[in-house]
């Protein structure tokens, strides 16, 4: 937004003083309220128009300044890839703008917080956009982003999940069968399958949904070295679990 965009914002032309964009600002804002709009974002866009002109007419113009731009008002969800998965409850706080409009003088703008708990469906993509209607007519309704959370054993990427999994050396040596962790629940690889140490198992990555395909999950198994336990110690523990 330049000055040009604020002046067409709050309906001015120039020249402009800080009365003006005052009254402008303060006749706008009564119908741009979020109850009326189900939405804050006009309310969002003349507090930006307002603040950018008054900065202005105390600094002196600058016809070149730019702030943010409303194009995406939604915000940003962060969740783990396990809740991307499977869905489920979560609770989130959401930054509410707060206008005091007064009939004399200008108003203040406060932001507040507010605890949203959410209830997410399963097979969630990174970018997606969750509506949260309103619980009453007239109230507002939040648009949120999907952020799927990267961790350096997990993350996803489009449809697939991405895992790598410690795993003891003279295990991946020996070959069998071993039990792996995913966002899925417990799977039986079989070490027989796997590639350096690689293999996909098809299906198990983001689930399917109307919008789009299930993914797969590439599993890296990375060979760890881990000293052996003196068979003193083997010998105690076999004592104790079955004495």
């Amino acid at each position: 937004m330049n000055r040009t965009s604020a002046l067409s914002v709050l309906g001015l032309s120039e020249p402009v003083s800080s009365s003006h964009v005052q009254a402008a600002f303060r006749r706008l804002a009564k119908r741009a309220h979020p109850d009326l709009n189900g939405t804050d974002v006009p309310l969002r866009r003349l507090i930006l128009a307002r603040d950018l002109l008054m900065r202005q007419i105390r600094n002196g113009p600058d016809i070149s300044e730019i702030i943010e731009e409303l194009s995406d008002p939604a915000e940003p969800l962060r969740v783990s890839v396990e809740t991307a998965v499977n869905g489920g409850g979560i609770v989130t706080d959401v930054p509410m703008p707060l206008e005091l409009i007064h009939d004399a003088g200008p108003g203040r703008s406060l932001m507040h917080r507010k605890h949203l708990r959410i209830t997410l469906p399963a097979g969630l993509r990174e970018g997606d956009r969750l509506r949260l209607k309103a619980a009453r007519p007239g109230g507002t309704e939040h648009v949120f982003r999907i952020e799927i959370e990267r961790r350096d054993d997990l993350h996803a990427a489009g449809h697939d999940l991405f895992l790598t999994a410690p795993v003891d050396a003279r295990r991946l040596q020996r070959g069998g069968h071993i039990a792996l962790d995913t966002p899925h629940g417990a799977q039986s690889i079989d070490l027989a399958d796997t590639v350096d140490g690689k293999l996909t198992l098809k299906g198990l990555g983001l689930p399917t949904t109307a919008k789009h395909p299930a993914g797969d999950l590439h599993v890296t198994l990375e060979a760890v070295h881990r000293p052996m336990r003196p068979a003193s110690d083997l010998l105690a523990e076999f004592h104790n679990r079955w004495a």
